[in-house]
């Protein structure tokens, strides 16, 4: 049976932003509309040879394969699966996250607060983390309803990292060892030096790892982050806006109180956002329901 070690680490953000850091906005090359399942509400996104890949939160067992074509994104059922007894009754899996390694996929449940493994094949399913919920909410993670985790980052030697989305936002490092025992580390990120206008507050929806850099994506601030954290707090680096883009006439939707961007990935030569639109028409076509996903130049 997998033994759990909790230590929690209470800290706040340190005040040390991103105000000698790089500040830039983000070359877009193509804008797509994404089509090709019902109800497609894309909450995560990976990069897997020369192939991007996404789940839905409205859909528990499927990961979808993105084809790029001239005039929108289309999503292929990529993988079918049933995911095993996650330990917790919920009405859903939700999933918001989405990484790839060792030809397995690790996807973030936001209900059940746990990391599945989908080999690329579609068998060899198991949870690979435990539950965070607890360890989060002694910090005062999870306060409020729908301001859960939303999005990992597999950073090697059996450590995830989770993002916790908002209300306060934080994020939980978990490192599972060859026994199974699990290290679970959260740290609330309240501050932020990025422009964030109310009702807007700060918040994680996805998190990217290069093999070097963490890179963040911050949706209410329409904007991409590289961050570094460890015991003494998180320091937010070089910033890359988008908000000159999901904010412009073209591709604004019907309401934009909050940020729509949940799947960050990349490549040596492109960063990849999709949308969440949960639905809404865009403001200059009101029949186009569409999600969008960005592909940008890398800086």
């Amino acid at each position: 049976m997998r033994r759990e070690l909790n230590i929690l680490l209470l800290f706040s953000l340190c005040g040390t932003g991103p105000s000698a850091a790089e500040r830039l906005e983000l070359q877009l090359l193509t804008a797509l509309p994404v089509q090709g399942l019902d109800n497609a509400q894309p909450s995560g996104l990976c990069w897997v040879d020369g192939t991007l890949y996404t789940v839905s939160d409205r859909h528990d067992h499927t990961i979808c394969r993105i084809e790029l074509l001239d005039d929108h994104a289309r999503l292929h059922p990529f993988i079918t699966f049933n995911a095993p007894w996650s330990g917790a009754w919920v009405w859903g899996l939700d999933f918001e996250g989405l990484a790839f390694r060792n030809e397995s996929f690790f996807i973030l449940s936001e209900s059940t607060y746990r990391v599945l493994r989908v080999h690329e094949t579609g068998g060899d399913l198991a949870w690979v983390t435990p539950s965070v919920e607890e360890a989060g909410a002694r910090i005062g993670l999870f306060k409020e309803k729908n301001a859960r985790l939303e999005g990992l980052a597999l950073l090697g030697g059996g450590r995830v990292v989770l993002a916790a989305e908002r209300a306060p936002r934080g994020l939980i490092d978990v490192v599972v060892d060859t026994e199974g025992e699990a290290l679970i580390s959260p740290m609330v990120c309240a501050e932020t030096d990025l422009v964030i206008e109310p009702p807007r507050e700060a918040d994680f929806s996805d998190l990217f790892f290069d093999g070097e850099s963490l890179y963040a994506l911050t949706r209410n601030a329409d904007a991409i982050v590289r961050i570094t954290f460890d015991e003494s707090g998180l320091e937010e680096q070089d910033v890359w806006s988008f908000g000159h883009v999901t904010n412009s006439a073209e591709y604004l939707y019907e309401d934009m109180t909050y940020g729509k961007a949940e799947g960050l990935t990349m490549d040596d030569e492109h960063v990849y956002v999709i949308l969440d639109n949960n639905g809404l028409a865009r403001v200059n076509d009101a029949s186009d329901t569409r999600p969008l996903l960005f592909v940008f130049a890398r800086p």
